[in-house]
Formats: structure tokens, C-alpha cells, sequence
């Protein structure tokens, strides 16, 4: 899809996905009963059945007071994970095939969107953000201090990972606060909690390279932002399903600079659209 091409409708982002939860088949007609005014919190997953048997149970069930619940979007695994999801009580979204994680989550946004939850927060499945640390990042959202919480591994803390990786994400970072001017320390961590109704604002087109993506949408928005603290750990069990680096890196900045050209030419056009509607003096000359 050329960069300058306007997207699918959020809905259409959910198309062919199979709904499921421990007592079998769900419909989109029964998700405001899980999810309605609640904390969803969605986990796309490929082949992570090990890592969501040992996540899962360790989300907790209220936080401040309000239930939370777990959607799953299963991007097309050929292990159990959809199996580990669902004795854990999460609610499933099964994708037909592998379509990159954040294919996964526009998925996932399509239904609690449509479903009325109250704050989604998003995580990876692979065990490297801890559910212990979802009260802190979802509070300033709940507080209404702010529409949207990133987690900072920069402002927290992080196992040591590849340097090459670990360098780059620093590079991402002053890269994304040069085109926005909005200090981001940790740009590449999708541990985030955020507004439902955001969501369907944003122009979210990437399959896999999505978290910078989903950043520089919400910023250029004008959506109120905030860093929280966080730790990132080592993946805890399997292979890590980021290309190879130079691959990622490329991939990575490609999305970065794709977003935030798209909300260039969006400001552009709504520059010309107010100039056009701008009212006309009595003497003829623009009021």
C-alpha cells in the first residue's frame, strides 16, 4: 500500500477472525459481556504457547478496582497457543493466517473497540513485560491525566540484549523526537496503556514494524502522552520472531518515516481545508 493511499476502515481489520473462549465459539455479539468498561488487555501472539502458559496467570484480574480481561489474537500459530490462551480464561482471536503482529493488534483494536472497553493496554507474549508492572502503567490513563502511556525500558530497566539492536533503539528514538518534538526514550516497546477511543483516530497501516508507527499517529494527533517506568526481560522461552537486524532496522526506520510523512501531508490537507472554509469580509478579502 502506497503511503499516500488511505487505509481500511479499522473494522475491516477483524475480518475472518475466529472468536473463541474456554466454553467454545464467541460471536462479536457477545464481547461487550467480557470486555464492556473494562481494562482489555491485548497480547498478539505466534507460536508463544510456553511463554502464555507462564504469562497469563499472572495477570490480575482488577486493577484500581476495575476487572480486566485478556484478548489473545492468535496471528495464525501452528503450536498450541491458542490452547495455553484459553485454559488461562483469555478470550481468543484466532487469525487464518500469520499477518505480523500489528496486523495482530489492529485486529484486536477492531474488537474492543467495538466491544466498549474502557482502557486497552497492549503486550508482548513472549514473557519480556511483566503483568506485575500493569497497575503503574495504566494509572495515569485512569486518572485522566493523559489519553495514552508508553513504557520505558530507558526510564526502567532491561536485561542486556544485542548491542547492534540495543544501539539502533537509540538511534529510533532521537530519530522519532527530531519529526515529532515530543521526548520518546523508548519508542520500539509496544508495553502500552491508552484510551479505547484513540483508536479508531489513528491511521495504522504497518504489519509488523508497528510501535514507532503507533506513536508517531497518537503524537501528531495532539492525544495527551505520557513515559512510565518499566522493565523489559530476556525472552523466556523459544526464538525471537524480530528479523534478522539489518533487516529490522531497515523495516523499523521505513515505518518511522512512513508515519510521519503521512502526517505531514494529513496537516497539510487540513491546513487547506480550514483556509478554504475561512469566512469572506464584507469588502470581499479573506476574514
Amino acid at each position: 500500500m502506497s503511503p499516500f493511499s488511505h487505509p481500511a476502515p479499522l473494522a475491516t481489520a477483524a475480518d475472518g477472525v475466529l472468536l473463541s473462549d474456554a466454553g467454545g465459539q464467541l460471536t462479536v455479539r457477545d464481547m461487550p459481556e467480557r470486555f464492556k468498561d473494562r481494562i482489555a488487555i491485548a497480547i498478539p501472539a505466534y507460536g508463544e504457547a510456553e511463554n502464555l502458559s507462564k504469562l497469563l496467570p499472572r495477570v490480575p484480574t482488577h486493577i484500581d478496582g476495575m476487572s480486566t480481561e485478556v484478548l489473545v489474537i492468535d496471528d495464525g500459530s501452528k503450536d498450541d497457543t491458542q490452547g495455553a490462551a484459553l485454559r488461562a480464561g483469555a478470550v481468543v482471536a484466532r487469525l487464518p493466517e500469520n499477518r505480523g503482529g500489528g496486523a495482530a493488534l489492529r485486529a484486536g483494536y477492531a474488537l474492543l473497540v467495538d466491544a466498549g472497553a474502557r482502557v486497552v493496554v497492549t503486550m508482548d507474549a513472549d514473557g519480556q513485560h511483566r503483568p506485575e508492572e500493569l497497575a503503574s502503567l495504566v494509572e495515569p490513563v485512569l486518572s485522566g491525566r493523559v489519553q495514552l502511556v508508553q513504557g520505558s525500558r530507558v526510564l526502567g530497566s532491561a536485561e542486556p540484549g544485542a548491542f547492534a539492536r540495543e544501539l539502533g533503539v537509540t538511534v529510533f528514538n532521537r530519530l522519532v523526537r527530531i519529526l515529532t518534538g515530543a521526548r520518546v526514550t523508548d519508542c520500539s516497546n509496544s508495553f502500552r496503556a491508552m484510551q479505547t477511543e484513540i483508536l479508531a483516530e489513528l491511521d495504522l497501516r504497518q504489519p509488523q514494524f508497528h510501535a514507532a508507527e503507533f506513536l508517531i499517529e497518537a503524537i501528531s494527533r495532539g492525544f495527551s502522552f505520557e513515559e512510565v517506568p518499566v522493565s523489559v526481560l530476556r525472552r523466556q522461552h523459544g526464538r525471537s520472531k524480530k528479523p534478522a537486524t539489518l533487516r529490522y532496522g531497515f523495516g523499523f526506520s521505513l515505518a518511522i518515516i512512513s508515519a510521519w510523512r503521512r502526517s505531514v501531508i494529513r496537516r497539510g490537507t487540513v491546513r487547506r481545508r480550514v483556509r478554504a472554509a475561512e469566512p469572506y469580509a464584507l469588502d470581499g478579502r479573506a476574514g
